[in-house]
């Protein structure tokens, strides 16, 4: 098991836990406990994984917790935040979410597989494959970073909309819909101490993914949105899904909306300058890591869908029009 750092008290009754990410570069999930004299709240909880399943158990004993008083909260849907589920739920275990059931993430993945499995075909090797040889890849078959894992159980949500309430005793959490990073995100606000649990929408360091693979959705506009809706609350610390907890929220968001900006630059010059594919684009584009036809599969998908994404808000402002012929879009200039 993946050595894991301290508890750390945040707030008075409110603790960071550190679920440990097995093979992911992630490393950990910040899962976040608040207590309450009958009451364990633990915002999200880590993999479908037994280290992870683990680390929340030992923390709950280390806090003098047992699993009959644990309410689950859960920001979003990416399954480093929700997988550990199917395997600490208990009848009766109540669940929160912005979502009424994981059919809805189901049904988008389903739909958006009529992008992303012809891309995946193409570019995926048979080292990569685990159907084995060339003659025997299937596409649809491959299921790359799937946001959920099978789950044998049928977990009843109590849905948590914008502007919602939750409370745990002393606390009371303003529920803030944040969408973009995933369309089920919710970060959630404490006024009374000016702390925001903000899942995936602000890191302090990673700057979160933004993917879509439908034209029909303009994920990057909802995420710029989410972080303008954001700017406009009094925040003095932010308690991340991923890193450490930090000061200067504002600051970060100016950040991250400058390097969207670039990256919607460098696209469209990409798109003018005759890279009419997602696959050209992503390949010609400056990301971290050089040399894009390397890198793992699993690395290339979200970069994928972050180019879609950047695509499809450029295509809806005008800048680049695309068309579709059969599972192939092309992206050019707008007519004059």
């Amino acid at each position: 098991m993946t050595e894991i750092p301290t508890i750390e008290a945040i707030r008075p009754n409110i603790y960071r836990v550190p679920v440990p990410l097995p093979n992911s570069p992630l490393r950990f999930l910040n899962s976040y406990f608040i207590l309450s004299e009958d009451k364990t709240t633990i915002v999200d909880v880590g993999f479908n994984h037994p280290d992870c399943a683990r680390t929340l158990e030992d923390a709950l004993h280390r806090l003098g917790r047992d699993w009959d008083s644990v309410e689950i909260l859960l920001t979003h849907s990416h399954p480093d935040h929700t997988g550990c589920l199917d395997r600490i739920w208990e009848r009766g275990m109540q669940v929160y979410a912005n979502m009424h059931s994981f059919q809805e993430v189901r049904n988008l993945m389903n739909m958006e597989s009529t992008v992303f499995n012809p891309l995946i075909k193409s570019i995926v090797s048979p080292a990569e494959h685990p159907l084995g040889a060339p003659s025997e890849r299937d596409a649809s078959k491959y299921r790359v970073s799937a946001e959920l894992l099978p789950m044998k159980n049928r977990f009843d949500f109590h849905y948590l909309g914008d502007g919602d309430i939750y409370r745990n005793g002393s606390h009371t959490f303003q529920v803030i819909a944040t969408p973009g990073h995933d369309d089920w995100h919710i970060c959630l606000y404490e006024p009374h101490i000016k702390m925001l649990i903000a899942g995936d929408t602000v890191l302090e360091r990673i700057t979160p993914a933004v993917y879509s693979w439908l034209v029909s959705y303009n994920a990057l506009n909802e995420f710029l949105g989410s972080l303008n809706k954001l700017y406009e609350f009094d925040v003095d610390i932010v308690l991340p899904g991923h890193g450490e907890p930090f000061t200067g929220m504002r600051e970060r968001i100016d950040f991250l909306k400058v390097h969207h900006a670039a990256r919607l630059e460098e696209i469209c010059r990409l798109v003018l300058g005759g890279h009419a594919t997602i696959l050209d684009i992503a390949r010609q584009c400056a990301w971290k890591h050089a040399d894009w036809d390397s890198w793992p599969l699993d690395q290339k998908f979200y970069s994928l869908g972050e180019t879609m994404a950047h695509l499809i808000y450029l295509v809806n402002e005008g800048r680049v029009r695309y068309s579709v012929c059969g599972a192939d879009i092309r992206f050019e200039p707008p007519c004059n």
